[in-house]
């Protein structure tokens, strides 16, 4: 499952150009992301950098995947502005982000998720949006500060405890055999992920990466073209610093892909209906159906998988987004607008008086 997950990770490097018509980032969008916009500190004078657009009576806070920051949702957190507060932020050391002490943990990205929410004294609760580990990130956030949180929304979320929730399935619909050569392939590229990252971190404290090396292609986020020039430039600039490498580096081998030491908290907090009914959409990206074993053997866990996620809540829905890789909020950022949509609407409408007869 995990090499299915990079797979998709990766596919937008070798993604078809994209369409004329297909949306853009706007230029109020560009500048909102290429230089700091509010550096709200969070404790011990280190700042997250937060960028927020639009009002209303709600408020939507956006957390990228790994690797990531704001600016990945720029064809998206525009369109939410115009019904709601829309908020992105920078994880430590990451975007704009003062880098942080100590390990990148879940629950050390959780927390200062919290602090910013506090500091920056963001109307709650709050409906979160994450993408793949900014995805496991807001759905910690949401069982552990349950009071900060109205609603979810889960974009190709990446999933904890892999292999123990879904080895009964794969094992009666694939046999004992290929699920166990799947699950020991898993932990090859685990290691060799956390590997590589180890590598570009220790390179980048030695220099800053070289833009043209082959070295700083390998250790950063591919160009979004539907973001633009300047982004890229903005991303370039920021991917060859030690800070970012060491927390790309950090996050990756601490995350639920690289330990799983938190495994069994987890287990304890992640139960079906823990999140009692806040709304929730989790999308999926267009998986398709593969003709090789094992590539459905992923497929079929990375649906299960989702489809726990959206139980986490009696109001929980998951579906799959098609046309998309793993990065829908570029591919298809209106159906995570939609997603968005669909929480608001049910949150604003449980806050409506019951009619008298």
């Amino acid at each position: 499952m995990i090499r299915h997950v990079l797979a998709a990770a990766l596919a937008t490097l070798t993604a078809p150009a994209i369409a004329q018509d297909a949306p853009t980032i706007s230029p109020e969008a560009v500048r909102a992301y290429v230089a700091p916009a509010q550096l709200v500190e969070i404790g011990g004078k280190r700042r997250l950098n937060l960028v927020c657009m639009g009002e209303g009576d709600a408020t939507v806070l956006f957390d990228a995947g790994g690797s990531d920051w704001s600016a990945i949702w720029g064809l998206v957190q525009p369109v939410v502005g115009k019904q709601a507060r829309a908020c992105a932020y920078d994880r430590a050391g990451l975007g704009h982000s003062d880098p942080a002490r100590g390990p990148r943990t879940p629950v050390a990205i959780a927390e200062d998720l919290h602090a910013l929410i506090e500091a920056a004294a963001l109307k709650k609760p709050i409906v979160l949006v994450g993408h793949s580990l900014g995805g496991f990130n807001v759905k910690l956030h949401a069982a552990l500060y349950p009071e900060d949180v109205a609603g979810l929304v889960l974009v190709d979320p990446s999933e904890e405890r892999t292999w123990d929730r879904t080895r009964e399935m794969v094992r009666q619909k694939y046999g004992e055999r290929l699920a166990a050569r799947s699950e020991l392939i898993d932990h090859g590229a685990l290691a060799g992920l956390v590997e590589h990252y180890v590598g570009c971190r220790a390179a980048a404290l030695e220099k800053p990466l070289d833009p043209s090396s082959t070295q700083y292609k390998r250790c950063s986020d591919p160009v979004r073209p539907k973001l633009g020039p300047d982004v890229a430039a903005m991303r370039q600039k920021i991917q060859v610093t030690p800070a970012y490498q060491a927390a790309q580096a950090s996050e990756i081998a601490y995350s639920i892909y690289g330990t799983d030491s938190a495994d069994p908290v987890y287990a304890r907090l992640f139960r079906p209906g823990a999140l009692a009914d806040i709304p929730i959409r989790v999308l999926t990206h267009d998986l398709g159906t593969p003709t090789d074993p094992l590539e459905a053997l992923g497929v079929d866990q990375w649906l299960a998988l989702h489809r726990e996620s959206a139980r986490l809540s009696r109001r929980g829905t998951q579906r799959i987004v098609p046309g998309t890789t793993h990065h829908i909020e570029l591919d298809a950022p209106e159906a995570v607008v939609a997603a968005i949509a669909e929480v608001l609407a049910e949150i604003r409408a449980s806050r409506k008086p019951t009619m008298q007869k």
